[in-house]
């Protein structure tokens, strides 16, 4: 059976999961092979393998999603469909990696076409994920723990939300601006209050990420609820942003909310 997989578990790791589950071989490989461009001096059970070439365009949610769908022993979430077709885009890179090694890349793509080679299995793979409908858990400890902020950018929905804490941070108010920053503290006792909202879709995170603009990015944490950790992200300032005074959601909610709806607010990409 899969191993609970922690969300900060890095690309390596998860590809090597997705390996194990759907090829049902002991893929153990270590970092200085990982790195190798192409691993000519490396051969398991007759093939060779680039892992940083494998899913290449996989992202850690995608990864994630791919391994709990393709779990043989969740039979309520087994996709069989995305399972066969790991299946054949790994074995096809594996070969598509072979030719490359012996310079016959050429007659890779002259054998196989644009339906079936390593790199249109990739394709089907993401679309046939993007219809299994990935979901996202966001903990918000700013201006989106306002329903109000919440119903603006990704519109009025009936969400499960919990309330949580992080812990080893602390939230700021960003300089001349009337929104917050978080910052990681490495303190046990430091702790950020906010609330945890699970199964956001991909379009949701898609208008979060626009909104949030450029000076934001996800990352991943674990959020307390009732002594529970949970897996979620959070959207972490780039060293752009200055930290002002600790920041009071109860205070800006009072006081500050219609001067950041009149001065900041912006669908792509708050001010």
């Amino acid at each position: 059976m899969i191993k609970e997989l922690n969300i900060n578990d890095d690309i390596k790791v998860l590809k090597l999961e997705i390996l194990k589950e759907n090829l049902k071989q002991d893929w153990n490989l270590d970092t200085d092979l990982w790195n190798e461009e192409f691993p000519h001096d490396y051969r398991f059970e007759d093939t060779y393998l680039q892992l940083s070439f494998i899913l290449r365009d996989f992202n850690i949610d995608e990864l994630k999603h791919l391994i709990s769908i393709t779990n043989i022993f969740d039979i309520k979430n087994y996709n069989h469909d995305i399972a066969t077709l790991i299946n054949n885009f790994v074995r096809s890179c594996v070969d598509y990696l072979n030719h490359e090694i012996e310079g016959k890349s050429e007659k890779y793509f002259k054998k196989f076409d644009k339906n079936n080679n390593c790199f249109s299995y990739e394709k089907k793979i993401k679309i046939a994920l993007k219809k299994h409908k990935l979901k996202y858990s966001l903990f918000f400890y700013g201006t989106l723990r306002a329903e109000e902020v919440r119903n603006a950018v990704i519109g009025k929905k009936k969400y499960d939300i919990c309330e949580g804490f992080l812990q080893k941070h602390k939230v700021y108010k960003v300089k001349n601006a009337n929104y917050p920053l978080i910052q990681f503290t490495n303190i046990k006792s430091d702790k950020v209050h906010g609330i945890l909202i699970k199964d956001l879709t991909a379009e949701e995170i898609e208008k979060l990420d626009k909104f949030e603009g450029t000076n934001y990015f996800r990352q991943f944490v674990k959020i307390n609820i009732e002594d529970k950790l949970h897996d979620a992200q959070i959207y972490m300032p780039k060293k752009i942003l200055i930290a002002d005074i600790p920041w009071d959601f109860d205070y800006w909610y009072k006081n500050n909310m219609k001067d950041f709806f009149s001065k900041e607010f912006n669908l792509n990409g708050v001010k």
